[in-house]
């Protein structure tokens, strides 16, 4: 969490890979793609989620769209060339200067960016919900290793049940309060009625 309010960026850890590549974005865009070979965080890291480092992402050539943003940031870092990190609900990207919008990477989805000044916050104007669910579902979901689901589901199973039981508790006494002394005549329910005439 530090390094998601903190982007590791880090400008000398690419300077190397930064000095072999001419000062052009969609090179270096392409450059960063291909160098980190798209994993889930489950497969590389055995995590659900995670930021890695530059050093990290050099070293593994492989991590999600939080590593590509990074390596490619590091090596903009490191050529003075500006970039905003991108943040939508279901990915991170590095925008530039003339970037062709797509439908994954749209500024309009983003509700977070970072210019190197910090996060700012954004109203995202487009919320394509249905996107994020099977995006959520293909990079977490899918990769997990199945003991791993299966204790999700039996935890998830066994906090909504207890849950339910403590509000089954409340609804009880609620609705077995006693009737206010005013009230003279019984309620006239057929288990009621059926009660009173055995």
């Amino acid at each position: 969490m530090a390094r998601l309010r903190h982007p590791p960026v880090d400008a000398q850890a690419a300077a190397g890979v930064a000095a072999k590549l001419p000062n052009d974005y969609k090179v270096i865009e392409d450059f960063s793609n291909s160098y980190v070979h798209w994993l889930p965080a489950w497969n590389v890291y055995g995590l659900p989620w995670y930021f890695p480092t530059v050093t990290e992402v050099l070293a593994d050539h492989a991590g999600d769209c939080q590593a590509q943003a990074l390596l490619m940031a590091s090596i903009l870092k490191a050529k003075g060339m500006p970039y905003t990190l991108m943040y939508s609900f279901d990915h991170v990207w590095v925008d530039y200067p003339g970037r062709l919008v797509t439908k994954l990477e749209d500024p309009a989805t983003s509700f977070v960016s970072n210019a190197g000044k910090g996060w700012l916050a954004l109203l995202p104007t487009k919320f394509p919900l249905w996107t994020y669910v099977k995006v959520r579902v293909n990079f977490h979901w899918t990769p997990m290793p199945f003991l791993l689901k299966l204790l999700i589901v039996l935890g998830s199973g066994a906090i909504i049940g207890f849950g339910e039981r403590r509000l089954l508790r409340r609804l009880r006494r609620y609705l077995w309060w006693p009737l206010p002394t005013t009230v003279t005549a019984a309620p006239r329910w057929p288990l009621y009625e059926r009660t009173r005439i055995h």
